[in-house]
């Protein structure tokens, strides 16, 4: 899988501007979007920047908590990257619809990440924060170690998803779809969210079937990560105590608990999970 990377601004630029990249994937040209923000008054080449993904099939434009806490690191100094995963859709902006069939695989995913690092670094950037919500937390954690440091000087990841395998009914069928033809046959099944859905069997058995536990992740990274869980949370229930036979001795990572936040660190919660990764920031984006 090949990935060209089109460069559409050439200058500084301030809040919110739209940028894209193109994905070749599979022989098509996908067009990836995201949202460029930078303070007024920042060279991003000299502060770095925040690449901040989204989660479950979600866009770099949902509320809460993505553009609530761009606006926050942007206004606090910090010059952000919102990318919108395509999901192996062209120019996608809007959140999944259960309706859509969907085809592609996990790894899409990551390599997207990487590409949007590369956009970063084309601009003179040196120091990249990768950030995540969710399952989008799961992601820059596992991108991360594809690029082995570099200059991803830390990893911010706010209630990220487990990834230990899921139980599905057709999960055993999708993987022998998967390892014998490469799985492009399509199940009409639940997933996710979903309660019927047009899913490919590499689909479903790369998202349910692979292992990415993300305490086995981060035992393997070095730089420094902060892990934030919300303690109100019932997508990701229990994540400190899910991590913690991981982080015995990593004292590279950094686990913080909103007692009263849920999944999506609404209201109050918004701003103190701003404070403390403005504070992390100050940390590796000096």
């Amino acid at each position: 899988m090949r990935f060209l990377i089109l460069l559409i601004l050439t200058v500084s630029v301030s809040f919110g501007v739209p940028v894209s990249i193109t994905i070749e994937y599979e022989g098509r040209r996908l067009m990836a979007n995201a949202e460029w923000s930078v303070p007024e008054g920042v060279d991003p080449a000299k502060k770095g920047a925040v690449l901040w993904v989204h989660g479950l099939f979600q866009t770099h434009r949902m509320q809460e908590p993505i553009t609530v806490q761009r606006e926050l690191w942007v206004s606090a100094g910090y010059p952000v990257l919102s990318p919108t995963l395509t999901l192996g859709v062209n120019n996608r902006t809007e959140p999944y619809d259960c309706s859509y069939p969907m085809d592609h695989v996990f790894d899409l995913n990551l390599r997207e990440i990487e590409a949007w690092v590369r956009w970063l670094e084309s601009r003179g950037i040196k120091k990249v924060v990768l950030a995540g919500h969710s399952l989008g937390g799961l992601q820059v954690i596992h991108a991360a170690l594809r690029l082995k440091g570099g200059n991803v000087v830390g990893i911010v990841a706010v209630a990220p998803s487990k990834g230990t395998p899921r139980k599905h009914p057709l999960l055993k069928k999708a993987e022998e779809l998967y390892k014998q033809n490469g799985g492009r046959t399509f199940l009409e099944t639940e997933f996710f969210y979903c309660q019927k859905a047009k899913v490919s069997a590499r689909t479903l058995y790369t998202y349910y079937g692979v292992d990415r536990n993300v305490g086995e992740a981060l035992k393997k990274l070095t730089i420094p990560v902060l892990i934030v869980a919300g303690g109100e949370d019932t997508r990701v229930r229990d994540l400190p105590s899910f991590l913690r036979p991981y982080l015995k001795g990593k004292n590279n990572v950094r686990v913080e608990v909103i007692d009263y936040a849920d999944h999506f660190f609404r209201d109050l919660a918004a701003e103190d999970l701003a404070q403390i990764v403005t504070d992390f920031l100050k940390e590796v984006l000096p």
